[in-house]
């Protein structure tokens, strides 16, 4: 009873989780690029120096959003870290998935891996709001 509670208040939260996503807008995604990223976007000259320019930043940002979960599972009881990682296990399913359709619309062409990592890029940062959010 107890672990199909957590995973129906897994459920909820995950639906909550892509609202909170969604509603997060462009210009609050792009404030948390760092300025690394936008000088190195200035200087590409293609689409595999550009991947280089996502690659590095989802680097960066991967550890703010690991830094952020951290901070938001010290505090929790043992039944909410239980279910914060079950919620957040979801979401990297659910951001993969969303990424890997963003790069299979350009069916293997030159843009293809910069859309996958650029959609990478921006749904990191957005988790990464969500979970400096998470009450």
């Amino acid at each position: 009873m107890k672990k199909s509670l957590t995973i129906l208040a897994a459920a909820c939260g995950l639906a909550a989780l892509s609202s909170a996503a969604e509603a997060q807008s462009r210009a609050q995604v792009e404030r948390r690029y760092t300025p690394a990223y936008h000088q190195c976007m200035n200087v590409a000259s293609s689409n595999y120096d550009m991947g280089d320019c996502y690659g590095d930043e989802l680097e960066r940002q991967d550890g703010r959003l690991n830094q952020a979960y951290v901070m938001v599972m010290r505090p929790l009881s043992s039944t909410k870290k239980t279910t914060l990682r079950t919620l957040q296990r979801s979401w990297l399913k659910q951001r993969d998935a969303k990424c890997n359709r963003e790069r299979n619309q350009y069916m293997g062409g030159s843009m293809s891996y910069g859309a996958f990592l650029s959609c990478m890029l921006d749904e990191t940062i957005k988790r990464t709001i969500y979970l400096e959010n998470y009450r």
